[in-house]
């Protein structure tokens, strides 16, 4: 797959944490990356980032343990995912999270997917939207470095919400009540093939498939949005255009 590559302009408040971990991934021989959110903030440009993920291809809770004692940061390890978090007090307080490249398959609609490693487009494709499937390089020498093999970049600057493939909804409902907060928080449109399979998800049923702790989980994320308002009525609207379909109308 060719991935496009561009550079990134990183916050200058996350630069030197973000150096620092990707010149330790390089002494462990593995390139590392910034992923997931906090670049399709960089690239509108919102210098603010609570929650910095970090991805590596091999040996992540290695690099966690050693990124914690070289910058004195309280470290949470996720044995059972393979992750770690870093809680960094000083200068600022800074949390990232730190993980191994996997990729994820699910045996039924809305079951908790089975991880196993992987590469890093394998990483990027488990994710839910294209927006949030890009990468940033944190490696010396490549530092700042865009990866993006599913066009996240092009539909964020057309302003346009995308699935990575047609079983995304099916695979995890809680997407839709995401990509409802994203639509609204960045004043983005549903791609047409997405909002097609969004529909028939719903009108399926399947977001009664999500356990009764996500769902209240997700909808308690729309109410921290800044207009949490305009994201339980467009749920309200993608639920009555449902029903329509479900009718046949």
């Amino acid at each position: 797959m060719k991935i496009p590559k561009s550079e990134v302009i990183i916050p200058s408040s996350v630069t030197p944490v973000l150096r620092k971990i990707g010149q330790m991934a390089e002494a462990l021989k593995t390139p590392a990356y910034a992923v997931g959110g906090c670049v399709r903030d960089w690239l509108l440009g919102l210098a603010k980032t609570p929650d910095l993920d970090v991805t590596v291809e091999d040996g992540g809770l290695v690099l966690a343990r050693r990124a914690a004692e070289a910058l004195n940061a309280r470290l949470t390890e996720h044995q059972q995912f393979g992750t770690a978090t870093l809680d960094i007090s000083s200068p600022r307080m800074q949390r990232v999270d730190v993980a191994t490249c996997r990729k994820e398959t699910y045996s039924k609609p809305a079951a908790y997917p089975k991880v196993v490693p992987g590469r890093l487009t394998d990483d990027l494709f488990r994710r839910d939207f294209t927006i949030n499937a890009m990468a940033v390089l944190i490696s010396p020498g490549t530092f700042g470095r865009l990866i993006d093999p599913f066009k996240g970049k092009a539909d964020l600057s057309r302003g346009c919400l995308r699935v990575l493939h047609s079983r995304s909804f099916v695979d995890d409902p809680s997407r839709i009540l995401r990509g409802i907060r994203f639509l609204k928080r960045f004043e983005l449109r549903w791609d047409a093939h997405t909002r097609g399979l969004l529909l028939q998800a719903i009108a399926s049923g399947l977001l009664g498939e999500l356990n009764v702790g996500r769902l209240e989980r997700e909808l308690g994320h729309m109410f921290d949005e800044p207009n949490p308002r305009a994201c339980f009525d467009a749920l309200a609207e993608l639920l009555d255009d449902a029903e329509k379909i479900s009718h046949g109308k």
